[in-house]
């Protein structure tokens, strides 16, 4: 989450009137922020990896730095900001009671700081090149990642000559109020503009926060209790949705079973036998169709469908089949009392009809061939 960020000088600028005098703000009235303070007291020192263990560190860098401090390591606050390029340890220190004072002035600004940077990693950087800024008589100077320092201008100058020495190939982007303020021989070397530092739009790097350890940011009671409706509304949420997705699956679980249940009835209408389960309803129906389009085959094939072609034609004749057989594909019928069927149009759609008469019996004892007449014309 990104925090609004502006200079501890200017939280002047959120005082409001409303509450009591000499009363600091509820925190429900305070804003979330991070700060920018004066870097002339932050300072930045590289040191050398300890060889011990890096969970050590931590314990082992004031005492690395008490000969470079001239105030007790145990008034003064460190800050690892990782390693740079060389594997040094960049470590920034400031005074515990400057960093209380800081803290004192956010929270009496109606201003809860979440994090605290030296004011000089507002400065654009980029390699090979010193940006230098102004704030309230003061030059703010980056030349490095972290690397960077406050100053009165007669000592940001010397300090900067000297980084002109070591690297010849740097360049120098000044931003000041007043080209006066700049050494004429910088002034040839350097761009120069009289832009502002824009406190509030600058990014601070995260792992340079002054506000580690002791002093990082605790959650007052107000702010839990503020967050208590929040949390309240999330759970609620959060339950309402698993209930409508427990009702929403029960709904889609019965109209699983309804469909089952049709589909097993429907099958159960269509066909006989056993009713099957719901995931076998399709090989089942699939196998009983398979097995009607064979019996429909059978009965379109001979003599079945012959005899199926004559049971009209014999319906209702009084004649009586005396002999039934199978001569080379044509069914050859004797037939007694046949009289009626001489009488009759012998029309078989696919056949040709043949009557004659039986040998040596009477007159009404017919002889009848059905002939498919597919047969007869390959033949």
């Amino acid at each position: 989450m990104t925090l609004p960020a502006d200079h501890i000088h200017n939280l002047d600028s959120y005082i409001t009137n409303e509450g009591e005098a000499f009363e600091a703000p509820a925190d429900k009235d305070s804003v979330n922020m991070d700060l920018w303070v004066p870097s002339e007291l932050v300072s930045l020192h590289l040191v050398e990896p300890p060889v011990a263990p890096k969970r050590k560190w931590a314990e082992l860098i004031p005492w690395i730095l008490e000969d470079r401090i001239l105030q007790p390591i145990e008034e003064m606050h460190f800050v690892d900001c990782g390693q740079n390029a060389d594997g040094q340890i960049q470590v920034l220190v400031v005074s515990k009671l400057d960093l209380q004072n800081w803290q004192r002035i956010a929270q009496n600004s109606a201003a809860v700081a979440y994090g605290m940077y030296p004011d000089y990693l507002a400065l654009p950087w980029e390699v090979g090149r010193i940006s230098v800024g102004w704030r309230d008589g003061v030059f703010l100077v980056r030349y490095g990642a972290l690397e960077g320092f406050a100053a009165t201008p007669e000592m940001s100058w010397s300090m900067i000559e000297s980084l002109l020495k070591e690297d010849s190939g740097l360049k120098v982007s000044l931003s000041v109020p007043n080209v006066d303020l700049v050494p004429q021989a910088l002034v040839e070397l350097a761009d120069i503009n009289d832009a502002e530092l824009d406190w509030q739009f600058s990014s601070p790097p995260t792992q340079c926060n002054l506000l580690t350890g002791d002093y990082g940011r605790a959650f007052s009671v107000d702010a839990l209790i503020a967050w208590v409706p929040v949390s309240v509304l999330a759970t609620a949420t959060i339950l309402l949705s698993v209930m409508y997705f427990d009702i929403a699956n029960t709904n889609r679980a019965q109209q699983i079973n309804q469909l089952e249940n049709n589909l097993t009835q429907g099958y159960s209408r269509l066909f006989k036998g056993r009713r099957p389960e719901a995931n076998e309803v399709r090989f089942e129906a699939e196998k009983n169709i398979a097995s009607l389009f064979e019996q429909r085959a059978g009965l379109n094939s001979q003599p079945v469908a012959g005899l199926t072609a004559l049971d009209r034609l014999m319906s209702g004749c009084g004649c009586q089949l005396s002999a039934l057989s199978l001569s080379e594909n044509t069914i050859v019928m004797n037939i007694e009392n046949g009289s009626a069927l001489k009488k009759r149009k012998l029309n078989v759609p696919g056949y040709r009809v043949a009557i004659t008469q039986q040998s040596g019996g009477d007159e009404n004892a017919i002889e009848m061939r059905l002939t498919p007449v597919k047969t007869e014309a390959d033949s």
